[in-house]
Formats: structure tokens, C-alpha cells, sequence
């Protein structure tokens, strides 16, 4: 359903840039809790990061059993056909950002990198030691060594600096932004379907021998056609207002009893089946209260979808004459 990969990160996930998954917000808007975390230095290896041109004077990579060396000629042609054409878009959009952050005369300094790890860190959770566990285990999955993952915040950051003038704030943003955080939310599985009669088929079986959450979930992990599909398409808690899901689908997760499973729901070439599993109702905290904080999310929010925008424009191939094939994602 959500974006999972955020162009301006270049492979780190969209909600990393400033938010907090605990309130269930949407990842590819971003916005980011008012708890400030300071990052562990576990958090941020790349300062340590053996510079390339020294790595590149010792050919020898391992020895293998005390006798047959491997040197990284070797593996030069895997490692490119593993993360050649990522490698090379990364570069593209630095390349490209540093032309865009010197004409408009901004320096990336330490400051706003820094910033951009802080952000980070409370994306993941308001508790700092579990906030560096869980960016450890993502940056694991995601290759995010020392050198990436010093590029990926320095990237960020310029990315940041670039669009933060462009992001106004309003009241519609603002309502939009309370609720999100504050009112009343729904927790809804959703299948996602092909066509209306899978889509009618999906919402017959789930409804036989009197359904159930179980039911439904067993399907979903067979049929549906989401990246929720693994989890039995359960979703995060949804507030009405939330733009990270189509609009169709928030009404029909509003409009479904709890308990029930909606008809199919048409969205562009695809159709959902939702079944409502709880509500929830909204807090206690007024607008006044939480005006700051959603001011905060909500410039947060507006500056990663211009981050994201500005991110593609910098990653495409136009402009770019490659020469060697394996780097190249369009062949």
C-alpha cells in the first residue's frame, strides 16, 4: 500500500526522513515526532568509513582455506551486476544535487546532517536505544554500510535544504494533519484484487461458514495482490484523512461496520475488499494543545513530498550517457 522506498533516500525507506511509525502516519509524508533523540555513535559508523582510494591499494580480499586467494578483480562483474545500476543512480543524484546546492548557494554542513540523523532516530521510535536498534537492523537489510549511509543523510539533507522555502503551512494541512494524530482510527485488512470478479469471489469466500477476521486474513495471504498480503492485509491503524491511502479505500473502511466486509471497492485498475477488524475513537488532545507538534509533522511532511519530487527529477537518465551496460537499469 505504502511507499517502501523513498527515491530521495536512494534505497532507504521513505518514513526515515522524519516521522514517527508509532502514530501511524503516512511514510511517504513523513512527519516527525516533537521528542528530540540524540543518536547513539553506533548509529553512525560512517565517520570510521576506510576511504575508497585506500581500500583500492590492497587488491587481496580474503584467503580461502590458507591457500587460494581472491582478489576484487574477482568480483568486480558480481558486485556490478548486484548493486551496479543502484550505485550508479545515487551518484547521478549526488552529482546532480551539488550543482543544484552550489548554484543556489547552500552548503551542506554538519549541522543539517546531523539534523537529518535526529530525524531519523524518531522516525523509528521515541525511545533512543530502540530507535538505533531497529535503523541498525534496516540499514543491514539495506546495504546502508558506512559510505551509504553517509551519502543517504548528506543527500537528505541537501535534498531538505533545497525544498524547506517552497513548504507553506495552512489550516485545511493543519485539520488534516490533527486528525491524522488524533482522531478517531480504524484498524481494517484489506485484499486487493484484479479484477471485480476475483474481487467479488475474495468477499464471498471470506464471508462463508460465518467469516472472520481469520478467514479473511488466510485469503489475503493467498490471493491478494498487496505488500499486505504477507501480513493477512492488516493495516496500520487509518485516520479518515489520511492522503497515504486512496480515498475510495478510506471510505470504505469508515463506512463498513466493524465485523463486516465491504463490497468491492474500484480504484484505478485495481479493486479492494476490506474488512473492518476494530475502531477506535478519537483522544482527548484539542487542536490547541497539539497545534505546535502538527505544524512541526505537517512542514515535515510537505518537505518530503517535495524531497521525493525533486529526488526523481535528479534520478533520471536523461542527460546521462552510459557506457557500460551493466550499470545501465533500462536495458
Amino acid at each position: 500500500m505504502r511507499a517502501a522506498i523513498s527515491l530521495a533516500a536512494v534505497g532507504m525507506a521513505a518514513g526515515l526522513s522524519g516521522g514517527c511509525a508509532s502514530n501511524s502516519v503516512p511514510s511517504g509524508t513523513s512527519p516527525s515526532t516533537s521528542t528530540s533523540t540524540s543518536p547513539a555513535p553506533a548509529a553512525t559508523p560512517a565517520r570510521a568509513a576506510e576511504p575508497p582510494a585506500q581500500r583500492a591499494e590492497r587488491p587481496l580480499v580474503a584467503i580461502v582455506d590458507g591457500r587460494r586467494t581472491i582478489e576484487v578483480s574477482a568480483l568486480e562483474a558480481s558486485l556490478v551486476e548486484l548493486a551496479g545500476q543502484t550505485a550508479l543512480r545515487e551518484e547521478i543524484v549526488d552529482t546532480r544535487l551539488a550543482r543544484r546546492l552550489e548554484a543556489a548557494g547552500i552548503a551542506v554542513d554538519k549541522a543539517r546532517i546531523e539534523r537529518e540523523e535526529r530525524l531519523l532516530l524518531e522516525t523509528l521510535s521515541d525511545d533512543a536505544a530502540r530507535a538505533v536498534e531497529l535503523l541498525g537492523e534496516i540499514r543491514t537489510r539495506q546495504g546502508l554500510g558506512p559510505v551509504r549511509y553517509a551519502a543517504l543523510l548528506k543527500r537528505n539533507a541537501g535534498l531538505r535544504a533545497l525544498v524547506e522555502r517552497e513548504v507553506s503551512i495552512d489550516e485545511e494541512g493543519l485539520a488534516n494533519m490533527f486528525d491524522m494524530l488524533h482522531g478517531p482510527k480504524r484498524v481494517a485488512r484489506i485484499a486487493v484484487l484484479a479484477s471485480l470478479g476475483d474481487a467479488q469471489r475474495f468477499a464471498a469466500d471470506a464471508a462463508a461458514d460465518g467469516g472472520g477476521a481469520g478467514r479473511f486474513a488466510e485469503l489475503a495471504v493467498a490471493r491478494s495482490l498487496d505488500e499486505s498480503a504477507a501480513r493477512g492485509g492488516l493495516l496500520a491503524p487509518v485516520a479518515r484523512r489520511d492522503p497515504s491511502y486512496p480515498e475510495g479505500l478510506r471510505a470504505a473502511i469508515f463506512s463498513t461496520e466493524v465485523g463486516a466486509i465491504s463490497p468491492p471497492v474500484l480504484d484505478g485498475a485495481r479493486f479492494y475488499v476490506v474488512l473492518v477488524a476494530e475502531a477506535r475513537p478519537a483522544d482527548a488532545i484539542g487542536m490547541a494543545e497539539a497545534r505546535e507538534r502538527c505544524e512541526r509533522m505537517l512542514r515535515l511532511s510537505r518537505e518530503r513530498l517535495l524531497m521525493d519530487a525533486l529526488a526523481r527529477d535528479l534520478a533520471s537518465f536523461e542527460g546521462v550517457t552510459i557506457f557500460d551496460r551493466a550499470y545501465d537499469a533500462r536495458r
